[in-house]
């Protein structure tokens, strides 16, 4: 009997030890959901440190994104970016519990480099670092400039190494075979206005009716640092717009039809009606000039809602065409900007009308492009040598005067 009733303790010695290391929750068990929940209590701000990061973006920042908003004229996109960076930048430094109670601004070198590594380390390339730089390197001078901080932690810091990469190129066939694979006329005003007069994405959404011209063959766009330049619209992009505008009128005229057709409601309590936009048209004009005003300020291209068209609706556009054309290449709206400018290189055209057309302030951004036409170069290089080869040939035809060489 004392055999099988040790055996009996043993195995029930063994269960009981099992059950205390690998023991599993069952499905009532808290234990395990309290701790995951006091671990991320842990890691989560308290209400102390997002009351001084608050305190702490209202003294530094906010001042800094109104003045780039209100002083500096820079693009929307632009202020987006830098707001978006320095905000990013305060968060990583308060969450290092660098801000105290006094809200004193301490920014040394290597908290910008420890930073820039932390970037990095998420995957993000050199050309967004050196964006991250442009962001702070302005806040640091504006800071120091109002003696918020005594010593600028940038100044004298390189920035990282960028890898020049040429721009992806689109052959005439390609863009030919991605306006053939639109099938709405909206769809195919956009990609020829694109290409034919190398717009860049924020500036084709941000057209209005009345930055159109086809009388003239030219649209008024506004660029980078809101600013304004002329440029041409092709014949075939004119015949499109005009196909686009017509079906816009068209269906405006049945949207008005429609609404005189429609029977009476009975009357009751009137609908409240959203706030008017502001306008650039003042309130006081007449009724038909202050109709005509708002209508010059509509948007050319809409969505669904006839809200102004998104940069991404655009680019979601774009790739869906690409995918059906057949094109491989990883394209976006700005392809057709750089295959604008390099075809007309190609078919000789002047680099400085170039850097017109495209709206860029300074010759070297536009002679990237004459590293990727690399026929308009060998074109160049041709007329050159042609006329230094009759000058050679006819030297070797007829010998110089003067004495025969002794053999």
């Amino acid at each position: 009997m004392r055999a099988p009733v040790a055996r009996l303790r043993s195995a029930f010695d063994t269960a009981t030890t099992r059950g205390t290391t690998d023991k599993k929750p069952f499905p009532g068990d808290l234990a395990p959901r309290l701790q995951v929940k006091q671990e991320t209590a842990k890691s989560l701000p308290n209400a102390r440190d997002i009351q001084l990061q608050q305190k702490f973006r209202a003294r530094y920042l906010q001042p800094y994104i109104s003045h780039i908003t209100v002083e500096r004229g820079l693009s929307v996109n632009t202020q987006e970016a830098y707001r978006r960076d320095l905000t990013f930048f305060s968060n990583w430094f308060a969450a290092r519990g660098a801000i105290d109670e006094s809200l004193g601004l301490k920014i040394l070198r290597r908290d910008v480099t420890m930073y820039l590594s932390y970037l990095r380390g998420h995957g993000h390339e050199s050309s967004s670092l050196a964006r991250v730089l442009a962001s702070l390197r302005g806040w640091f001078v504006w800071l120091k400039h109002f003696k918020l901080i005594t010593n600028d932690p940038l100044e004298g810091f390189e920035n990282p190494h960028r890898q020049k990469k040429l721009p992806l190129v689109l052959t005439p066939q390609e863009v030919l075979a991605i306006i053939e694979a639109a099938r709405e006329p909206r769809e195919i005003a956009m990609i020829e206005l694109l290409y034919s007069s190398g717009l860049r994405v924020s500036e084709l959404v941000g057209l209005n009716m009345n930055d159109i011209n086809l009388g003239q063959g030219y649209l008024k766009c506004l660029g980078k640092g809101s600013k304004e330049r002329i440029v041409p619209v092709g014949s075939k992009a004119q015949v499109v717009l005009e196909t686009y505008l017509a079906l816009l009128e068209q269906a405006k005229e049945e949207r008005l039809t429609v609404k005189e057709e429609s029977p009476r409601k009975r009357p009751g309590r009137p609908r409240k009606m959203p706030p008017l936009a502001k306008t650039s048209a003042p309130l006081n004009l007449p009724g038909t000039r202050k109709r005509q005003a708002m209508q010059n300020m509509a948007p050319l291209f809409t969505d669904e809602q006839g809200k102004r068209l998104s940069r991404l609706v655009v680019w979601q556009i774009i790739k869906r065409l690409a995918k059906k054309a057949g094109i491989t290449k990883d394209i976006s709206p700005h392809t057709f900007r750089h295959s604008f400018a390099t075809h007309l290189l190609e078919n000789g055209a002047d680099l400085r009308a170039v850097q017109e057309l495209l709206g860029h302030a300074n010759l070297v951004t536009t002679q990237l492009y004459t590293h990727v036409s690399r026929a308009h170069l060998k074109n160049a290089y041709d007329r050159a040598q042609g006329s230094f080869g009759l000058g050679s040939s006819a030297l070797i035809q007829s010998p110089p005067p003067g004495p025969m060489p002794i053999k």
